[in-house]
């Protein structure tokens, strides 16, 4: 059993006991006599019922007459966006057809290369450092340096201890690679 469904049903058990205490009542308060109830004044209670009905239909009035009410029995809201506005409102929002301007074609986008740095070495040639990239091109492992060409696109031009650049030899594009 797992921790969440043990709790779970241990909550469950306390509302369930909750419930049947709260349905119980408690047994002092049937047996104390009750405060008397208060005297209502029909008149008093009229009055103040008959102010508060006739302000709400002064302000429903108000609003009426600016136009403010949405019909809301005709908005679906199980629909979303410009099908789910009124008819009225929907002619407002939406601009006539001659007024948008046709589409310009998007430029066409390069393909994303499938390229991926996978490590960095480093290996030591008297006082020279000479760095090299293991790349994953394509599906292929390649050991790239300085100037090696990666995918007949790709040129690397820049390598550190965790990062290779390399040059779209298409576009003339540096993008750089970093390990993760």
């Amino acid at each position: 059993m797992h921790a969440s469904r043990a709790a779970l049903i241990v909550v469950g058990l306390n509302l369930i006991a909750v419930w049947a205490a709260a349905a119980a009542g408690s047994r002092s308060a049937a047996t104390e006599p009750g405060v008397p109830p208060q005297l209502v004044i029909e008149e008093d209670a009229v009055g103040e019922a008959r102010a508060s009905l006739l302000a709400a239909a002064d302000r429903l009035e108000a609003h009426a007459r600016r136009g403010d009410l949405r019909p809301a029995l005709i908005r679906d809201p199980f629909r979303f966006g410009a099908s789910a506005r009124p008819a009225g409102r929907r002619a407002a929002a939406e601009p006539a057809p001659e007024a948008t301007a046709p589409a310009e074609p998007a430029p066409e986008a390069t393909p994303e290369p499938d390229i991926s740095l996978q490590g960095m070495a480093e290996s030591g040639e008297g006082d020279a450092l000479v760095r090299t990239a293991i790349l994953r091109a394509d599906g292929e492992l390649i050991l790239a340096s300085l100037g090696t060409r990666v995918g007949d696109r790709f040129e690397v031009v820049a390598l550190t201890a965790d990062s290779v650049e390399l040059e779209d030899l298409v576009a003339h594009v540096r993008r750089t690679w970093r390990l993760k």
